[in-house]
């Protein structure tokens, strides 16, 4: 044989004995190197959070429930009273009316009385008279109702829907967000005070009353203010979704105010939790849905977990459990079911 055919013979004999295994080389070269964490079990104190609005604890717009004019109006706004305290007067005429009406009826009632025990008069034109004293009695204890306005608890007159000299009428209040109820002067008791906010039907059975409250306002942003849910309403909105819940908290200085923005934290009883490095959560593209990749056997399995609360670098997280390892570095090469190597 030509001594020029024998050297490229050689070589590609010697190129065949180096590619035995070509498709096992490929599958070693493609095998993505991963970094994991273990999810760990720890206690932890969920806190959440809700905007809010602050409003008196107890508010009434106070009028008459007959029109007339007012006299005088015998506090300020900001004044203080006391429950009971007499806070506006309106015109008596009427009243005064009613009053000599009354007194004559009452002494020709006392006359026919006296003819009655002597047999004097009938039974009929008794009951007539004494029917006719009642309703005048009754009319003129609604006249001197309706003509003093008492407040019916402790509190502060924060506004003056009226003044001296106008009549009053019996018109609804235009105030969005208060009383709608119609009135001459509002009262409200501004101490305790009650902070609102609306949850929705996600964290509705996560809050009882009694649970612990920390509220923040613009106002004094360096204090925080502490307080306790006092009622969750039994029921949610058919628009909104959500339901009211009330805060009561202490007001003694006096700096809450009706109608201040409130952002309230609700610190929730410690419990077990399963936590996660942030690194390691994914979220599908187009989607709200959150997953991480899990290790077992060197196989990358894709789990579908929902955040509960972010707590520095790691989030807790429900779908997963602890003692599990998750892929924190090479998800991006990773898909479900891939083998991983994990370093």
């Amino acid at each position: 044989m030509n001594g020029r055919y024998i050297a490229p013979m050689l070589v590609l004999a010697l190129l065949g004995c180096k590619t035995s295994n070509p498709s096992e080389e490929f599958v070693q070269a493609e095998m993505p190197v991963v970094k994991t964490a273990m999810a760990s079990e720890m206690p932890f104190a969920q806190r959440l959070t809700y905007p809010g609005t602050v409003f008196a604890n107890r508010e009434s717009n106070l009028g008459a429930a007959l029109p007339g004019k007012v006299e005088r109006i015998r506090f300020s706004e900001g004044d203080k009273v006391k429950q009971g305290d007499l806070i506006v007067e309106l015109s008596d005429e009427l009243l005064i009316q009613a009053e000599v009406e009354n007194q004559a009826l009452r002494k020709d009632f006392e006359r026919v009385e006296r003819l009655k025990e002597k047999e004097s008069i009938s039974q009929m034109e008794y009951d007539h008279l004494k029917a006719k004293l009642e309703a005048s009695d009754a009319k003129t204890n609604m006249l001197r109702k309706n003509t003093r306005v008492y407040a019916p608890f402790s509190g502060t007159i924060v506004e003056r829907m009226m003044e001296e000299g106008e009549i009053y009428f019996i018109n609804p209040g235009l105030d969005p967000g208060y009383s709608m109820r119609s009135g001459i002067v509002r009262l409200m008791q501004l101490n305790p005070i009650r902070i609102e906010f609306e949850v929705n039907e996600k964290d509705l059975t996560k809050l009882k009353r009694g649970l612990q409250a920390e509220i923040l306002v613009d106002a004094y942003p360096e204090k925080t203010y502490q307080g306790k849910i006092h009622s969750v309403k039994p029921m949610l909105s058919t628009l909104t979704r959500t339901a009211k819940v009330q805060v009561i908290l202490e007001n003694n200085l006096g700096e809450l105010k009706p109608g201040m923005f409130a952002r309230v934290s609700i610190v929730l009883p410690n419990q077990q939790l399963i936590f996660v490095p942030l690194s390691a959560i994914t979220r599908l593209a187009g989607t709200g849905e959150e997953f991480v990749y899990v290790v077992e056997d060197n196989t990358a399995k894709r789990v579908v977990i929902n955040q509960i609360q972010t707590l520095g670098n790691n989030v807790a997280v429900t779908g997963i459990k602890a003692g599990q390892m998750v892929i924190v570095e090479g998800k991006a090469k990773v898909q479900n079911g891939s083998k991983v190597d994990v370093i």
